[in-house]
Parts: C-alpha cells; sequence; structure tokens
C-alpha cells in the first residue's frame, strides 16, 4: 500500500512539472541588469514588475551582481522600477511578446527616494537572452490585415522564410525554412494543438479570440518540442478591469461576384455561393485585479452549387476500344439526358475554348453537381 501510494505521488508530480513546463512556451521574461551612475552593478535594490493591465505588481531583489530576472509574464505591456536608498525610483516601460524574452537594464540615478524617474524613450528591443529568430504578429496585424476566410494562420507567411505550402494543408498551411509543412509545430497558450492524424491544425481559434502570436524559425529553445521546421505560438486573448467586445458577420455572395472565365466561355450560368462568418467575443472582470473572463464563439455557414466540365469520349472511341475498356465504360458511367453538351473537340476547332484530348476524339459536357449518373 505504501508503495502504491509512493507509485501515485511520484506520477502527480510529473503531470504537475510536465503542466508547468508545457505552460512557460506561451509566456515571457524580463531580465536585466541595475547599475549605478557610474554604470557599477548595484547590488540588492528592491526591483518590482507591474503590469499595466489589469495591475498586478511582482517584486524581486536582484542578485550579488545587479541581475534580477522575472520570469512566466503574459503577453503585454510591463512597467519595469528598480529602488533603493539614496536613489530615485526609475521606471521603465517594456513590452513582452508572447514566448519573448526581453532584455531591460536599468540606470539609478541620485536622488530622493520618494522622487520618480520614468523613462519614456522606446529604444529597439533586441533579444540578447537566446539565439531564437522569431517573428511577432501583433494584435494590431491579426485586426487590421485583410483575410479571405479570416484564418489567423493565414498571416504566417508574413516572416521571413516561410513559403506556400504544398496543396495537402498541413501544418499552418505553409513551409518553413523549405522543410515539409508538416514539421511545424502548433502552440495554444502553451499546448499542443496539432490533429496527429493529418498533421493540421487541432482546434481553429476566431480571429477576434487570438491576442497574438509568434512564428519561430530557427535555433528555439529547449522548451518547443516536436519541431523540425517552425513552431507558430499561439495566446488567446484574456480579460481585463474593463469590459470589451465584437460582434461581427463577413459575408459572401455570389451576386456580388463575376462569373468566371470557364463559364463564360462555355455560356454557363453562374455558380451559386453564399458563405456567413459571424461571431461575437467579450471578456471583462469578475472580480477587478483578480479574477477575469473572456469568451468567443464563431459559426460559418456555406451554401454553394458548383459547376463540373469533364472530357467524354464519344461512343465511335468507346466502340473502337478494347472489349475491357467498353465493359468499364458501360458499367461505371454514362451522362444523364440533362447534361449540357459542348461540342466535339478533338479536332481542335477555332474558336473552342475546351482543352482538345489528346491522341482521341471526345466531346466536352459539363454538369452540375450530381448530374452524372453513375451505376455500380
Amino acid at each position: 500500500m505504501k508503495r502504491l501510494q509512493l507509485i501515485l505521488v511520484f506520477v502527480f508530480t510529473l503531470f504537475a512539472v510536465t503542466s508547468v513546463i508545457f505552460a512557460q512556451t506561451e509566456t515571457g521574461q524580463i531580465a536585466g541588469t541595475v547599475v549605478d551612475p557610474s554604470a557599477r552593478r548595484f547590488r540588492a535594490p528592491r526591483s518590482a514588475s507591474s503590469r499595466s493591465r489589469p495591475g498586478a505588481v511582482r517584486e524581486t531583489k536582484t542578485a550579488v551582481g545587479g541581475e534580477y530576472n522575472f520570469t512566466n509574464l503574459l503577453p503585454g505591456e510591463y512597467t519595469v522600477s528598480a529602488t533603493a536608498a539614496g536613489f530615485s525610483q526609475i521606471q521603465q516601460r517594456a513590452s513582452v511578446a508572447v514566448g519573448a524574452k526581453v532584455n531591460v537594464d536599468i540606470h539609478l540615478e541620485v536622488g530622493k527616494s520618494s522622487t520618480v524617474v520614468e523613462v519614456n524613450a522606446a529604444p529597439v528591443q533586441v533579444n540578447v537572452e537566446s539565439q531564437t529568430l522569431s517573428t511577432n504578429i501583433t494584435q494590431t496585424q491579426l485586426r487590421e490585415l485583410p483575410t479571405l476566410t479570416r484564418n489567423a494562420y493565414s498571416l504566417v507567411a508574413l516572416s521571413g522564410n516561410v513559403s506556400d505550402a504544398a496543396v495537402g494543408g498541413r501544418g499552418a498551411g505553409v513551409a518553413i525554412n523549405g522543410l515539409r509543412e508538416s514539421g511545424t509545430d502548433i502552440l495554444l497558450d502553451g499546448s499542443a494543438n496539432n490533429d496527429e492524424f493529418t498533421a493540421s491544425v487541432g482546434q481553429a481559434v476566431p480571429l477576434d479570440a487570438i491576442q497574438e502570436f509568434s512564428v519561430l524559425t530557427n535555433n528555439f529553445t529547449a522548451e518547443f518540442g516536436r519541431a523540425s521546421a517552425g513552431v507558430v505560438n499561439v495566446v488567446t486573448k484574456s480579460g481585463s478591469n474593463e469590459f470589451h467586445g465584437t460582434a461581427y458577420e463577413f459575408n459572401r455572395l455570389s451576386a456580388l461576384a463575376s462569373n468566371d472565365f470557364q463559364d463564360n466561355s462555355t455560356g454557363t450560368p453562374k455558380s451559386v455561393f453564399t458563405r456567413n462568418q459571424f461571431g461575437y467575443s467579450f471578456g471583462g472582470p469578475i472580480k477587478k485585479n483578480k479574477l477575469f473572463f473572456f469568451s468567443s464563439t464563431e459559426l460559418i455557414r456555406i451554401r454553394s452549387v458548383a459547376t463540373e466540365y469533364a472530357n467524354v469520349p464519344d461512343p465511335a472511341f468507346i466502340a473502337a476500344a478494347a472489349p475491357a475498356t467498353q465493359a468499364y465504360f458501360s458499367a461505371y458511367g454514362k451522362l444523364k439526358p440533362s447534361a449540357h453538351r459542348f461540342a466535339d473537340v478533338h479536332q481542335g476547332r477555332p474558336g473552342m475554348h475546351a482543352p482538345a484530348l489528346r491522341g482521341a476524339p471526345g466531346e466536352h459536357a459539363c454538369v452540375r453537381s450530381g448530374e452524372l449518373q453513375r451505376s455500380v
């Protein structure tokens, strides 16, 4: 019995540690060094990190060499401050992206501890904490850049070393570093979001529910596993101290689109296509500065009729074929009388837009979906 308890404790501990490790992939870090006016590292001042919204404060003490580090920070805007006896309080803003490690060095100034010096300059943040090459897709880009189907993963193409994938649509739909698209690991709030059977995105997320995401293309660190090509790390929105929400409807209608070239060339009426994509997002506080909520739902409705084209051999060609070929056409395919035949195209007459069959006479037929009669 005692051995069983030890095993259960070990399994529970292992599960808890694994959960913590996975949870770190979507969070960031702020690290740096506190120095005095002579650029010497300052020992043991009190340092604090405060997120501007919802306003949670975390505090720590610097190490002997003046180094500090705040880990497990959600993406957002932060204010880093440092205080010490005989020096003014210094406040400096920092922006933490999903999974990023930001370096913020603080330079103390001699003065009263009640004096607060705010550094408003926003230098370009350079990642000096790791060798990872990544691109961050911000909330502004998600909101402003057009996408045909409001698929956030289509914006992965904004990153470098990314090219269009094959028609299979695996991974995020793109190839990273020229490798297979199935080698891309998709993360959602720190957990794997992969359909391992099809090597594609597991759970689709509405665009309005995504806060930001990063695309890691090279030299990503040990906490990111599985990927041989790249990592797409997505973080969803969370509630804040204020109520915010959206309601939307995106509509595509064939009535507002032109007919395609193939249908125009054959005089075929325009196909019907109607697509409705609608949903909402809403979040806010349950208890300010303590507990928040966020919810988002999206629905898609598509009604469409497609026109299919087929090159069909004429009866004379089938009659001249081998008996097995004749038996195949007799058993598996006949056109319904309602199918519209355009013309004989085996001679490639002038004015015909349909492609000619190579080495065999034939006819070009157009059928609506469901009009091709088959018998088994």
